[in-house]
């Protein structure tokens, strides 16, 4: 069944860009309010669901009794995930940046790496719950970005470490690509389509699905 979704009409106030969000009926927090980044200058705001329909705000500048919701769902979730750590390879510094930012506002511990190689430097030092891998790391301008995203997780595991994995692309998901049987066999249990202004709400809903769906 495909999902409903309503849109929503932005105008950025720092660059003037249009942009039109996808919102998802059955989002949750959108009635206490989901944050969302301008895709040309990174601007954040404030998306919230009201009766009238949508309320777009600048971040920091919601109602109180807004704040007062959001801080108090962030608190919530901190004790509960504190446990957990993800570590999230990502080689784009902006996605990196926004990601980072936006899970521990959501009380997500998160680990950057900026390349396959430092991301298998850092699974040697730290207690690590879940990896969160863009597809396309190699990168001829760093001779440190020499792995992929599915080579990464096949070394993983070949290491010995067996560990729930979420890919992230900034290309087009193919139902194709998606079904390839190989992902089973490389711990992946969802794929995220990075350039939309959703895309870390929709990450930060699929860490939680994988970590606590048992």
């Amino acid at each position: 069944m495909v999902q409903k979704k309503e849109p929503v009409e932005i105008t950025c106030s720092g660059c003037n860009t249009a942009f039109r969000l996808w919102v998802p009926e059955d989002m949750p927090n959108i009635r206490v309010g989901v944050k969302v980044s301008c895709v040309l200058c990174g601007a954040r705001y404030t998306v919230r669901k009201t009766e009238a329909g949508f309320d777009v705000k600048p971040l920091g500048e919601e109602a109180p009794a807004t704040q007062a919701a959001a801080a108090a769902a962030v608190v919530a979730q901190a004790s509960s995930d504190a446990a957990d750590t993800i570590l999230m390879i990502e080689d784009d510094k902006v996605a990196r940046a926004m990601a980072e930012t936006q899970l521990a506002e959501s009380g997500i511990s998160v680990v950057m790496a900026k390349n396959g190689n430092e991301a298998l430097k850092v699974l040697k030092k730290k207690k690590i719950s879940l990896i969160v891998s863009d597809l396309h790391l190699k990168n001829p301008a760093d001779p440190e970005s020499t792995i992929d995203g599915e080579e990464l997780l096949r070394l993983i595991i070949d290491s010995g470490i067996s560990l729930p994995a979420i890919i992230t692309t900034g290309k087009d998901l193919l139902d194709d690509m998606i079904a390839d049987p190989k992902w089973y066999d490389l711990h992946v249990k969802g794929f995220i389509q990075k350039g939309n202004p959703f895309w870390v709400e929709e990450l930060r809903l699929k860490i939680k699905e994988v970590l606590y769906r048992d």
